[in-house]
C-alpha cells in the first residue's frame, strides 16, 4: 500500500525519486544502445556484455557526473528496463 504524501518534505523527497529513476532509466537506454542488447533481464547477459554494461555506466555516467549520479545508495539493482522499454509497455496497455 502506498501512503499519501502529506508534507513539503515528503513531497521532495518523491520528486527527487523519480528524477533519479528517471536519470537510471535514461542511462540503461544509452547503455543498451551502445552495447546493442535488446533484453530487459541480465540473466540472457554473458559475462562480457555485463562488465561492459557496468563499464559504460561508470564511464558515461558516474566518472563524469560524479559517484551520487544515481543518488546517494550502496547498491543499485539495473533490471535493463530503459526509458524506451517503459514507454513501450505504457503504450501497449
Amino acid at each position: 500500500m502506498v501512503e499519501k504524501i502529506s508534507t513539503e518534505a515528503e513531497f521532495q523527497t518523491f520528486i527527487r525519486e523519480r528524477q533519479l529513476a528517471a536519470r537510471l532509466r535514461d542511462a540503461i537506454s544509452f547503455c543498451k544502445g551502445a552495447l546493442d542488447i535488446t533484453t530487459v533481464t541480465d540473466r540472457k547477459l554473458d559475462q562480457e556484455q555485463r562488465v561492459g554494461f557496468e563499464r559504460c555506466l561508470t564511464e558515461n555516467y558516474l566518472v563524469k557526473h560524479g559517484n551520487d549520479y544515481f543518488g546517494k545508495r550502496d547498491l543499485i539493482y539495473i533490471d535493463l528496463y530503459g526509458t524506451e522499454d517503459i514507454k513501450a509497455m505504457q503504450t501497449s496497455v
